[in-house]
């Protein structure tokens, strides 16, 4: 007889006696190390429901003995120790694996013991199998009916963008019906085209090609080639050799091998005997193999989407027709809008011109007196603070007489490349206010704000270097900038914050010019 471990030896005699007991009991018991989770000793039951002798079952891990995906991996088996080790005794259901691969449900009791001098957690396994599949059978009808409701919701919604009803119906027949569905069309070749897939293992999809992934294959040259004239669904229930796995892509072994698939349905999709497609499922793990009542509830569902691919492909047809006489009528509207278009870009181009500076590119008077007169009543309205600058080129008469008109016009334009390089925000409108006069509007921007914004564009216009000989101000052309700022009242006017900012723009001349003043520091 094996010896049990030191950390729980019996003192006396009794030692085989209570081996005795240990091992007839009905259940599986097993003694697990409670920090690496790893098995110390087991009883006989437990041998038996595993298929490993005591030997090699000591020193394995309860993933090790599951199917080892989440929520079944050793990872997840040690945080169930160690929620045992700080707890009360608790149960969970364990989807584990026997030594010749097959899966089978068992009911565990985990209870934190002291054994000798060392503490264990103590497992008790009940093999649950019959019951899990009771109730995956209870579980199954009612996905079936959930999964009917689903699919008559998407193919009542579909129109000729059918393929969108199609993946969803893939997605639930994986989900609902379980745990892979594939569906392929039939081209115009007689080929069948991957349209889409799905599946419910978590992860499951790294296996998984993409429908992009798997070209076109000859119905007659696959293993559903009797589903060209047959309508009858084609099942492989037994998919342990190496045989029944040839018929399938090898683009899908990765997926077959690593979640156990046992069981394959193909169910034809056709309409008025004319085979339109192919819905494949399969199953894996744990799972039951697919039911006649599965069958029964997925070739209804075929046919039904048979029906909607074919209506589809027909109103496809229809719009495309009327495709052809729309292009004829777009030619004839295509000319009507082209003139439409002309007259638009005619009345634009009025538009910027009653509005624009021909000269510097920027607002006109005309849209500066405008565009104030509406952020005032906005500013009103919003109780929010509005700023204006009026600029003045320093000298600029004599930049004139000195250099020619021209030079002028060349330097006013700069001034206007400045600005609009300066204030870039939608809300922010500098303008020509006439001569070498220039004013921005700044909506929402403080007096604070508004002078730092000045001196921005007075150092930026310094920063140009355009010489300017007779000035008294900079050997550079400079501005003058006054700033005014305000919540305006219902009664206040345009023509309130204009003379405010000329009052200031006034003191900057008076004061040295190439400065920015505040009305509040005049």
């Amino acid at each position: 007889m094996e010896s049990l471990p030191i950390a729980y030896q019996p003192v006396s005699d009794s030692a085989e006696q209570l081996q005795a007991i240990y091992d007839s009991v009905h259940d599986a018991i097993l003694v697990m190390d409670c920090e690496l989770g790893l098995l110390m000793d087991v009883n006989r039951r437990a041998t038996e429901m595993f298929g490993y002798s005591k030997s090699e079952l000591m020193g394995m891990s309860l993933g090790s003995l599951s199917l080892g995906l989440a929520p079944y991996t050793q990872e997840d088996a040690l945080g169930w120790i160690k929620k045992a080790q700080e707890g009360e005794p608790f149960t969970l259901d364990w989807l584990a694996r026997n030594q010749s691969g097959r899966l089978f449900w068992v009911e565990m009791n985990l209870l934190k013991a002291k054994l000798g001098s060392a503490e264990r957690i103590l497992i008790t396994a009940r093999d649950i199998s019959d019951r899990k599949r009771s109730e995956s059978e209870h579980s199954a009808r009612l996905k079936r009916a959930e999964s009917q409701n689903a699919v008559s919701l998407a193919l009542a919604g579909a129109g000729p963008d059918y393929e969108a009803a199609l993946d969803l119906i893939v997605r639930y027949l994986a989900v609902q019906v379980g745990d892979l569905c594939v569906m392929q069309l039939l081209d115009e070749e007689g080929r069948l085209v991957t349209t889409a897939i799905s599946q419910s293992y978590l992860d499951g999809d790294k296996c998984l090609p993409g429908p992009a992934d798997l070209p076109p294959r000859a119905l007659e040259d696959s293993a559903l080639s009797p589903l060209k004239t047959s309508r009858e669904a084609l099942s492989i229930y037994d998919l342990s050799g190496v045989e029944p796995l040839a018929k399938v892509p090898e683009a899908y072994h990765s997926y077959f091998r690593n979640y156990q698939i046992h069981s394959l349905l193909a169910i034809p999709m056709r309409f008025q005997e004319k085979l339109v497609g192919i819905i494949a499922m399969a199953k894996g793990g744990a799972s039951r193999p697919y039911s006649f009542e599965d069958q029964s509830m997925l070739q209804s569902l075929a046919d039904r989407t048979a029906l909607t691919i074919t209506n589809g492909k027909l109103y496809r047809q229809n719009l495309l027709q009327a495709e052809e006489l729309r292009q004829i009528n777009a030619e004839l509207e295509k000319r009507v809008a082209e003139r439409t278009s002309q007259l638009e870009e005619a009345n634009e181009q009025l538009r910027l011109m009653a509005s624009t500076d021909a000269l510097t590119g920027l607002a006109n008077r005309r849209h500066f007196d405008t565009v104030l007169e509406a952020e005032l009543r906005r500013a009103c309205r919003t109780g929010k603070e509005i700023s204006l600058l009026l600029s003045d080129v320093d000298f600029f008469k004599r930049y004139n007489d000195c250099y020619g008109h021209i030079a002028g016009d060349i330097c006013l334009q700069t001034v206007g490349q400045v600005m609009r390089s300066t204030f870039r925000r939608a809300s922010e409108l500098p303008a020509r206010y006439g001569g070498e006069e220039f004013a921005i509007i700044l909506p929402g921007v403080s007096a604070e704000l508004a002078l730092k914004a000045a001196n921005k564009l007075r150092a930026a216009m310094e920063a140009k270097e355009i010489p300017h000989e007779r000035s008294e101000a900079s050997p550079h052309v400079t501005l003058s900038i006054g700033i005014a700022s305000m919540v305006p009242s219902p009664e206040t006017r345009s023509s309130d914050l204009i003379a405010m900012a000329d009052s200031a723009l006034y003191t900057s001349k008076q004061t040295g010019r190439n400065r920015a003043t505040t009305y509040q520091d005049c």
